[in-house]
């Protein structure tokens, strides 16, 4: 009897260590995997018009203990209105509807749903700053149209001398837009992951948009559309951009290399 029941025991062991084997190498193989997938169905808005009112171009703002107001006009679309679109089933958007993304210098952006009215953008440091915008849908995407984007630089408390190293705004330049902040429940399954492209075009001959995640590099993006980033474990993520020129290399210029750090809940 016992001659029968060892190797009875023995195989029942090895099995047991067998399935725990499998167990492991299913559990390894099906976690989720960040990939990026494009974004459609937006409605056009060909005629967006985005105009910086104030401040002008190399305006000095002379008080630098006051919080900053600037007030842009929009036309060719309306803001404060939800967008009609199946693209805000699944992912964050903003129930008060379409509004302006504010930037100023790298910060993350500030939404202004108030067109023409003055948009207070806090106090800022003395010296220069500058501010980049452009209006977007409910979800958060931006408005792609070829007068859309307005950006311009200005002074608080003095104007500065000689070379400040600031961006040129006529230079191929990228801005970050999203994602932005938190992302809890079932908006964390879909992130949007869009910005802005002025003065280039993306192609698979000329200017990309290289996309990293927590130092990672995921992929080179060469058509300017949304996506979604999918599959990001709860916890931080950096997510990473760098615009690349038609050689290969990097633009320069600061704003052409901007990160953010999201959670995931």
């Amino acid at each position: 009897m016992k001659q029968i029941l060892l190797p009875l025991l023995l195989c029942l062991l090895v099995s047991c260590g067998r399935k725990t084997d499998q167990t492991a190498s299913l559990d390894s193989t099906t976690a989720p995997k960040i990939a990026i997938e494009p974004a459609t169905g937006s409605p056009p808005y060909p005629d967006a018009k985005l105009v910086i009112v104030s401040p002008k171009e190399g305006e000095v703002l002379k008080n630098a203990l006051d919080s900053v107001r600037v007030v842009m006009q929009v036309t060719g679309m309306e803001l404060a209105i939800p967008t009609g679109a199946d693209s805000t089933k699944g992912i964050a958007y903003s129930k008060q509807g379409q509004h302006i993304h504010v930037i100023i210098d790298e910060k993350p952006y500030m939404a202004d749903y108030k067109n023409g009215q003055p948009f207070n953008v806090g106090v800022l440091a003395p010296g220069k700053h500058t501010i980049r915008a452009f209006p977007s849908y409910s979800w958060h995407e931006s408005i792609k149209a070829p007068e859309s984007f307005a950006a311009r630089t200005f002074s608080v408390g003095a104007a500065p001398s000689g070379n400040t190293g600031a961006n040129d705004l006529k230079a191929p330049l990228l801005t970050y837009s999203r994602p932005k902040g938190s992302y809890t429940g079932s908006d964390a399954g879909r992130v949007l992951l869009d910005f802005f492209v002025a003065n280039a075009t993306l192609g698979p001959d000329a200017y990309r948009v290289m996309l990293a995640i927590d130092g990672n590099a995921i992929t080179d993006i060469v058509k300017w559309q949304p996506y979604f980033i999918t599959g990001l474990a709860k916890g931080k993520h950096t997510i990473s951009l760098q615009l690349i020129d038609r050689n290969g290399k990097a633009v320069p210029g600061g704003y052409n290399n901007p990160s953010q750090e999201i959670t995931i809940g």
